[in-house]
């Protein structure tokens, strides 16, 4: 199985050298570090652990959606299985990737993967949890398709399936978007327990809770 994984960075300096090492064991066919105008050498970091980069420079490019989208567009002409998604500030594990690995094993014909951190939102501050929680079950009952962490950014989709989506989104409705494009397609859907990992202190996510959930639940209805 050939995966290629995209991250989508943005001054994450401090934080995506242990996720790209966190990924090396796994022999992934390629890792691409989007890095979306970061001004504290997030790209020369990456570089130096061996991802390739491609760089949007201030002002090209449109937040984590348009990282993403043009990540995928780097990679689509390239031959390989999945495309693996991962947040670069270490809210996720890299190794849980071996859980995804596990229910391919048993599940082969799974097209849609998305970590869930619903067994360990005891971790994650109540409000944030609760406005996820929201927007899942709202946009899960529209799409038709029972969604337990839609926010995740931790996520492998099958290349053909993403591949024939048409994306619109620049910000993080991106996610969202693309599960319900997906959902108009009979896939085959899985939900693979991850860590939640939240660190209080003076990073700060670039998501912002309540505004963005309901911006993500407007944008994902409008595309």
């Amino acid at each position: 199985m050939r995966i290629a994984a995209i991250l989508a960075a943005h001054d994450e300096v401090d934080h995506l050298g242990p996720v790209l090492e966190g990924l090396k064991p796994f022999g992934l066919h390629r890792v691409l570090v989007v890095d979306d105008g970061s001004t504290d050498g997030t790209g020369a970091l990456a570089a130096a652990a061996g991802a390739e980069v491609l760089r949007l420079e201030p002002g090209q490019g449109g937040g984590k959606g348009q990282a993403m989208r043009a990540g995928m567009a780097r990679l689509r002409p390239d031959d390989f299985d999945f495309y693996l998604f991962l947040d670069a500030d270490g809210q996720h594990d890299p190794a849980d990737l071996q859980r995804f690995l596990d229910h391919l094993a048993a599940h082969p014909d799974a097209d849609f993967l998305i970590g869930s951190r619903f067994e360990d939102r005891a971790k994650i501050p109540a409000k944030r949890w609760r406005t996820n929680a929201l927007g899942t079950w709202t946009l899960g009952r529209i799409a038709g398709v029972r969604w337990e962490d839609s926010q995740s950014g931790f996520r492998m989709i099958r290349k053909k399936v993403l591949d024939r989506l048409d994306l619109r989104s620049t910000g993080f409705a991106i996610e969202m978007e693309i599960a319900m494009k997906a959902s108009d397609w009979k896939l085959r859907w899985a939900h693979i327990p991850i860590q939640a990992i939240y660190r209080p202190g003076p990073h700060r996510s670039h998501f912002r809770g309540v505004m963005d959930t309901w911006l993500i639940a407007w944008e994902s209805l409008k595309c």
